[in-house]
């Protein structure tokens, strides 16, 4: 330099040196500092998020990551994904599948699929399953959190409306101290929602207030709320790290047994169950199912609440486990027979002897796979049955109903909320009692072996139909909560379908006006229902072994003249169709809303279709050569011969209907 500046005839000018001390002082490299500090800090959460994410179940893992949220601190802002993955795309495939049990709904398309490959037919794709959920489209999250699309007074009347539909039967939480904390925060979101603010709130206290408006939400809405899948995405990365990575808190459990709550209403059994038994295990983890273990906890709400979270805990994670067929965590004899019961809830209580039961049930019906030649065991159902009925006996009297259909106005009773826990102890009776005989109704070889038994469930399965459309005739409680009924209509539907298909002789007659009462209280279902769903998928399996019992599926002159002379034939004079292939809903486009609309509809006149069909031509043959038996004989017609292929290749349709139970 100092050359070129002397040939140039120059003076040489230096610049001052930028690394001198005096520049770290500056505010350009206290920024830069600063910057790089915060990007280093989040790429370490980011990190330690990844590896808490690897540890969590497939199902739970989510394509983004919202806001960790310190105690009852300031909310740390992260980066927020466009759309959910997690709870609105969630991928419920397994590479190897996965296990089914005999009780669960699911289990007959398993032995489905064997028995209609034999045949030569179509088996029952799970792929069929994932067009239920097309059409939905994908959701765009907008900024910020979704508590600043409620006002207090709608955050307020869905903390009530959860207290009246859920926190009745499983008051894990306080809803008043719920409803204040509601208050307080719409003050402050009312103060910043000019400015757009993009924080989520994720302390304890909001997410119990959020997971309380989404279970309110879904049953608002019959299972399916776009207002409830914003509020859960926004903190279900830190709900998935309180289940599954954080240290087991006693006050974390009521907020994690309503995640199980949401994930039953939105209708997805196996989140359920699968949250439910982690609950359990957290609940065991801390000892509350010993004595010791709950006195530890000093304060009095918290272990009131704790304790009411482990009862809850253990009957729904019994319930959820019938429901799906897979094992329930809390045994029996692992619970320390000091420990007290709530007794301030006598509904809940209730449900916890009525467990104690349904375990004996578990063991009696769990292992029953689809194997006819199996003894069913009369003397231990019996048995069963037996202390079953004096269960019911030995409840409270305020949560028993008596002589049901003498009464007229179910809301003449006192206590509206109490009247409703009537019935739903009244109705979970029934389901286990029908749960408890199913073996029976296997096959017609069955049913001749046990014609006491096979009586009985009917009777009790009409009887459920019937008080269904008394509730629905007399008050608006079965439209207002759909999906806490039609767990029962579903199963005493199967009940009646299966009887009348297997013995028509001697049930078809005297179960045809329960199943199309039935039938009349699906017209309302909802097509993003679990109920529906099951519906459709008994449907496509009946459809495909329709052939063997000379049915043509499609519309076909023939199967629609022949249906219809045996309706008249019958005595069921509504104008008969041919068997259509079913228009499933969410194979429709989302536009077709008024498609979507008619869903109860189509299904309803789809069964109606197959029972005429499947009941009426096979009573129909058998009627012309068992004229001269009485009613309540047993005729040897009645018995499938699997190697005629009137059935399946077990000589049943049992596998088409388990889905239902």
């Amino acid at each position: 330099m100092r050359l070129r500046c002397g040939n140039l005839n120059l003076a040489c000018l230096y610049a001052p040196n930028c690394c001198s001390g005096n520049f770290k002082e500056s505010d350009e490299f206290k920024q830069m500092t600063a910057q790089l500090g915060r990007l280093q800090e989040e790429v370490g959460w980011l990190h330690q998020t990844v590896k808490t994410m690897q540890t969590e179940p497939a199902r739970f893992s989510s394509g983004g990551d919202r806001v960790m949220s310190h105690g009852h601190g300031t909310p740390t802002i992260a980066p927020s994904p466009s759309h959910s993955s997690a709870s609105f795309n969630r991928n419920d495939g397994s590479k190897y599948g996965s296990f089914r049990g005999p009780t669960s709904m699911a289990f007959s398309l398993d032995v489905a699929n064997t028995t209609i490959n034999n045949m030569g037919y179509k088996g029952i794709s799970d792929e069929e399953n994932v067009h239920m959920n097309e059409g939905a489209g994908t959701m765009s999250s907008r900024p910020g959190d979704p508590l600043h699309e409620f006002d207090k007074d709608e955050m307020v009347r869905l903390c009530r409306l959860h207290e009246e539909e859920i926190g009745i039967m499983y008051p894990v939480l306080n809803i008043q101290t719920v409803i204040s904390h509601a208050k307080s925060l719409s003050t402050y979101l009312e103060s910043v929602r000019q400015q757009n603010p993009r924080e989520l709130i994720n302390d304890d206290k909001t997410l119990q207030l959020k997971i309380i408006m989404c279970c309110a939400l879904v049953v608002e809405d019959h299972g399916h709320s776009d207002k409830a899948i914003r509020l859960f995405d926004s903190m279900e990365t830190v709900l998935n790290r309180k289940l599954m990575a954080e240290a087991a808190d006693v006050g974390t459990l009521p907020i994690l047994a309503l995640v199980a709550g949401y994930r039953f209403l939105s209708n997805d059994e196996i989140l359920a169950w699968r949250v439910m038994g982690h609950v359990a295990r957290l609940c065991l983890e801390l000892g509350i199912h010993q004595r010791t273990g709950l006195m530890r906890i000093h304060d009095e709400e918290e272990r009131k609440n704790a304790l009411v979270s482990f009862w809850s805990a253990y009957v729904l994670d019994r319930r959820w486990a019938f429901a799906t067929g897979l094992p329930f965590v809390v045994q029996d004899e692992e619970i320390d027979s000091q420990l007290p019961f709530p007794e301030e809830y006598p509904y809940l209580v209730a449900m916890i002897t009525y467990s104690r039961i349904g375990a004996k049930v578990w063991r009696q019906v769990a292992h029953f796979g689809p194997i006819l030649a199996r003894d069913v065991r009369s003397e231990e159902l019996e048995n069963v049955d037996q202390e079953l009925l004096q269960w019911y006996e030995q409840i409270p009297e305020e949560v028993k109903v008596r002589n049901w259909d003498k009464e007229k106005h179910i809301t003449s009773t006192p206590s509206y909320n109490l009247q409703r826990l009537r019935i739903w102890t009244y109705l979970r009776l029934n389901q286990m009692r029908i749960w408890l005989y199913t073996p029976v109704l296997h096959s017609a070889t069955s049913i001749m072996a046990h014609p006491a038994q096979s009586e009985r469930v009917v009777d009790i399965a009409k009887d459920t139909i019937r008080y269904l459309s008394h509730l629905n005739n007399t008050t608006n409680l079965y439209r207002r909560v759909q999906v806490f009924y039609h767990q029962f209509l579903t199963s005493a539907i199967a009940v009646v379908f299966l009887a009348s298909v297997h013995a028509p002789v001697r049930f078809s007659s005297n179960c045809r006006e329960e199943f199309y009462m039935a039938l009349e209280l699906v017209k309302d279902l909802s097509a993003k229902s679990w109920a529906s769903q099951r519906l459709w998928r008994t449907i496509r399996s009946l459809k495909d072994v329709a052939p063997r019992f000379g049915l043509n599926p499609e519309d076909d002159p023939q199967s629609t003249a022949a249906l219809g002379m045996i309706g008249l034939a019958r005595g069921h004079i509504d104008q008969q169709q041919g068997f259509r292939k079913p228009s499933v809903p969410g194979q429709q486009s989302s536009s077709t809303s008024d498609s979507v609309a008619q869903n109860g509809s189509r299904i309803q006149a789809e069964m109606s279709r197959m029972f005429e069909g499947y009941v009426g031509l096979n009573g129909f043959q058998y009627n012309e050569n068992d004229q001269g038996q009485g009613q309540g004989q047993a005729s040897n017609t009645e018995v499938s011969d699997p190697q005629s292929g009137m059935y399946g290749l077990d000589g049943t349709v049992f596998a088409q209907f388990k889905e239902m139970y």
